[in-house]
This record gives C-alpha cells, sequence and structure tokens, in this order.
C-alpha cells in the first residue's frame, strides 16, 4: 500500500480506526476480485485526513497515490463548473437554448435549453453511440443530427457522453478555447491538479509510464480487452466521460467547492453559483436510462451537472448514511467523488476494476458508510 492516514485525524473528528476499517474493506474487495488497485482519499473540515493507494495500476505494477486514473463520469461535474463560470461572466444564460451557440443543434432539440442538458432532460442520450471512434468534430456534428428521443424538458433520462459534448463545444464557442485546454487553465492548474487532464495524447501517456492505471472489466472471468485502455481511444476528448488523474486531484476540485468555490486564494465560482448549481434542480422524475437499467421506475434527484443525495437513507455511492445535501458524482462502474456538507467531508475513491453495476454501487456504498461512520464529531 502507498499513503497513509495524514496527521492526527481525531482533531477534526475523524476516527483512526474507522478510516483503518474503509482502508481495509477496500483492500477485501481487491481480493475478492472487484478491481485489481484503488485509491481513497478524505478531508474533513478542508484537512486532509487520508490519501492512500492500494493494489496494482497493471499486472506488475503497483498502484500508487500519484498514480493516473481514469475517472470516467466522475468528470462531468468539471465541465459543469466550467459552464458556471460562464454564467457568472456573462457569456450565457442557463435558459439559453442550445441552438442559439450551436446553430446546427436541431432536428426535434430546438427548444433544448444548458439547464435541460445540465438536469440530463435534452432528450439527445446516444447511450450506445460509439463516441470512441470519432474525432470531436464528427461526435458534434452527429449530436446536432439526432432526432431528439422526446421534447426538451418533458422527460430524464442520463446522457452518457452525448450532453457532456455539447456542453463541451458551449464552452469552447463562447471561450474560444477547446474544453480540454480550458479545463486545463481554469480549474486544473489553478487547483495544483498536476496529474489531471482531460483524454491522454501519446505524448503524455509516454512520460506518465508506470503512473498510468489501466481500467478492468470484472464481470466475466476472462474479459476482452477493455476499450478504454486502447491507445487510440485516450486521445479523445469526452467532457462527460474521460478526465484523468489521482483521486486526491479530484479532491481537490470538491474541497474547492466545499469551501464555497475559492481554494488556496483563488477564487472559481462566488459561493452562490455553488449553491445554485449543487441544489437539487430535478426531483420525482424517472429517469429512463437508469430505470432501464434497474428493471424499475428509478427517481434520483438531480442539481446542475451533479448528483444529489437522498432525503432517506439509500443504496447510492454516497453512503446510506448521506443526506439530501450531499452532491458527487460517480464514474461507470469504478469511481466516486462527494462532498456531504452536514458533516463536512469531501470523499474520492477511483478504482480500476468494473463490476457490475449492483456490486459496484454496493462496493463504494460500503466504502462511504465505513467514513460516515468514522466521523465523531
Amino acid at each position: 500500500m502507498d499513503g497513509s492516514i495524514i496527521g492526527q485525524p481525531e482533531r477534526v473528528g475523524m476516527d483512526r480506526g474507522g478510516l483503518e476499517q474503509a482502508v481495509e474493506h477496500l483492500e477485501k474487495l481487491r481480493r475478492d476480485g472487484m478491481h485489481d488497485g484503488a485509491q481513497l482519499f478524505i478531508a474533513r473540515h478542508g484537512i486532509p485526513v487520508l490519501d492512500v493507494a492500494l493494489g496494482e495500476a497493471r499486472p506488475g505494477i503497483p498502484l500508487k497515490t500519484d498514480s493516473v486514473m481514469l475517472w470516467f463520469s466522475s468528470t462531468k461535474p468539471l465541465t459543469a463548473v466550467a459552464i458556471a463560470q460562464q454564467v457568472e461572466r456573462g457569456k450565457l444564460e442557463l435558459d439559453d437554448p442550445v441552438k442559439k451557440y450551436i446553430p446546427d443543434f436541431g432536428n426535434g432539440k430546438e427548444t433544448c435549453t444548458v439547464r435541460h442538458v445540465l438536469k440530463h432532460m435534452g432528450g439527445f442520450r446516444m447511450v450506445n453511440f460509439p463516441f470512441l471512434r470519432y474525432d470531436w468534430e464528427t461526435n458534434i456534428r452527429k449530436i446536432c443530427e439526432e432526432p431528439a428521443e422526446w421534447e426538451p424538458g418533458t422527460a430524464a433520462g442520463y446522457h452518457p457522453l452525448s450532453g457532456w459534448n455539447i456542453l463541451g463545444e458551449i464552452v469552447r464557442r463562447v471561450d474560444g478555447r477547446p474544453i480540454e485546454v480550458y479545463l486545463r487553465g481554469e480549474i486544473f492548474q489553478p487547483l495544483g491538479m498536476e496529474g489531471s487532464s482531460l483524454g491522454i495524447t501519446a505524448e503524455r501517456e509516454k512520460q506518465l509510464g508506470d503512473r498510468l492505471s489501466q481500467v478492468t472489466e470484472k464481470t466475466m472471468p476472462k474479459p476482452p480487452p477493455n476499450p478504454w485502455n486502447d491507445r487510440r481511444a485516450r486521445p479523445r476528448i469526452l467532457p462527460g466521460g474521460n478526465g484523468y488523474g489521482p483521486a486526491h486531484d479530484l479532491a481537490k476540485f470538491y474541497l474547492m467547492l466545499w469551501n464555497g468555490g475559492e481554494w488556496d486564494g483563488y477564487r472559481f465560482l462566488k459561493k452562490e453559483t455553488v449553491a445554485l448549481f449543487t441544489a437539487t434542480h430535478r426531483k420525482d422524475v424517472i429517469d429512463r436510462t437508469f430505470s432501464l437499467q434497474a428493471g424499475m421506475d428509478v427517481m434520483p434527484p438531480w442539481a446542475l451537472g451533479f448528483h444529489k443525495g437522498f432525503d432517506q437513507p439509500m443504496n447510492i455511492g454516497f453512503g446510506r448514511r448521506a443526506t439530501a445535501a450531499a452532491y458527487g458524482h460517480g464514474g461507470a462502474r469504478s469511481s466516486i467523488g462527494f462532498v456531504e456538507p452536514t458533516r463536512d467531508l469531501v470523499v474520492t475513491c477511483v478504482t480500476n476494476g468494473m463490476p457490475t453495476e449492483l456490486e459496484n454501487t454496493r462496493r463504494l456504498r460500503d466504502v462511504s458508510d465505513f467514513i460516515h461512520g468514522a466521523v465523531i464529531g
């Protein structure tokens, strides 16, 4: 194992034994075949109390706390904050139609607004579309041409990648910088997220060497090679799906939000903007994507680009003791990042194993339960 408990967690009301249990559980899950490696970072009251990595990045290569992991959809809140910054700068409004910025965006989607996209109510999920196959311009064109599944704003269904490509393109058109360049200059560098990027170029992959982790399918005994490990796929830019970095880098992003949009003397967002984007904006609406996966009606509460906690104990990655104030996001059967304001907790957990949806939810839920249980004051 690399890393450890940091300082004296008892000073910020965290039980050392409870933190050790969370790590031990991640190690047990590794032995049980849920992942090859995992990183876990925890902070309370803005003070780091744990930063560990266990297992392997790739066969024979130990995973370390600075290893670079694929975040999958845990990337989405970063792009949501990029949109929030444009709102603050007066470059767009949430209820502007997407077509105002991308004139080719049509085919029944003309009334879709930026807010609809952030709430997964745009009606262009494209769940089975092969985004890894095409370059940025082609993907945007394909999304613009996609017929609406429903009238925007009248139904909900998680958009795995399509909506966030559109948000990234809006940022490019109002700011002038491609979304990967924008995130590097406006979020990664100011926050000191030195190991983070959107996509991985061939040059950077070579520079990272053994620091770069692979992801492994865990739903079958002898899985085929995962397409996300393909060197042709890593350079693709998917603002809703292929952010890379260590868990402690992703935690810096959430610490900034926990602190009301400011970190280390740098103001990223106004406090009221953070409150707006992390408040509940969608509730009691059936999510067509998650309901299909679950085989029953699922109605998750949603913020603007963030998943929300529930007002009752629920089987989610934030843990069963998370409250409705919690916000964050998970990534495809592998990762979670969240803030629990009622306990002043920031948690990021990134694994490189992809079991079933149910197994992953239980895995992240149980780790989060140990962390909530470690809070003693």
